[in-house]
């Protein structure tokens, strides 16, 4: 069954955006934006964005205030009001859309197709994320991209193997007591690009986030400062084999001008 996180809104605010991690992840995906989709900086020129599981829309609200306009959606109503306050405080003066409806619903809101489809951290909560990606890939205007960026299962089989649970790394569960918010579904990166190049799109970026970060002794993170990280992370992130140990993935790729 597909993940709602009702009730757990509080947790992402505190432990994921307001910390080094969750900003890192933010940096990275800016950078990628910034370096592979030259018409966000265009000026004159607005485009239209779905960020369909958008949560509290934290990276979505940052394009909303370049002047884009943003459609957010996502099952959590709880999610959604938050949203709707980041946006107020990010981009009060641009107009976004906000709908409270699962993933699989959005055929049935009848949107005109989109210049952007994000897509973050939401696959790995999905029971058939095969079907997420090719319904959201028909959400996508010739010429536009999508942009996924999901939990990386080499990254925790990694992680469980040098902590020594090598039963939970060779399981297909990693779920545990201390962190209720393991993902269910975490992706290996070989497939989800399989289903995209399957589709025929073109690949723009392939990274991982959070390669260097996640794999250091806590009390080694805590002495650095983000802008150290992201100097790091943007070097290795693109590089394998260290590109294919980062906690998540994101990759964006653009649809054929003639699809």
């Amino acid at each position: 069954m597909d993940r709602n996180f009702d009730g757990l809104s509080h947790h992402f605010k505190q432990q994921i955006y307001g910390t080094v991690k969750g900003q890192l992840r933010l940096k990275m995906l800016d950078i990628d934006f910034t370096q592979h989709i030259p018409a966000l900086t265009q000026q004159n020129r607005t485009l239209r964005i779905l960020d369909a599981g958008g949560g509290m829309g934290q990276f979505s609200s940052a394009l909303a205030a370049m002047g884009h306009h943003v459609t957010l959606i996502d099952v959590s109503a709880e999610m959604i009001e938050h949203a709707q306050r980041v946006f107020s405080e990010v981009a009060p003066q641009h107009q976004s859309e906000f709908h409270c409806a699962p993933l699989q619903a959005i055929p049935d809101l009848d949107l005109e197709p989109f210049d952007i489809v994000l897509n973050h951290a939401v696959l790995e909560w999905l029971e058939d994320p095969k079907a997420a990606v090719e319904l959201l890939n028909r959400q996508v205007c010739p010429g536009g991209y999508l942009s996924l960026m999901f939990y990386n299962r080499h990254s925790i089989v990694w992680r469980n193997l040098v902590n020594g649970s090598w039963a939970r790394a060779s399981g297909e569960s990693f779920h545990h007591k201390k962190n209720q918010l393991m993902p269910q579904n975490p992706q290996e990166p070989e497939s989800v690009r399989r289903w995209l190049t399957d589709l025929n799109l073109e690949e723009k970026c392939w990274r991982g986030i959070r390669c260097v970060h996640d794999h250091m002794p806590r009390f080694m993170r805590e002495n650095k400062t983000l802008q150290e990280f992201v100097e790091i992370e943007t070097r290795f992130g693109v590089q394998p084999p260290y590109r294919d140990l980062g906690r998540y993935v994101h990759f964006l790729f653009q649809k054929n001008n003639q699809a």
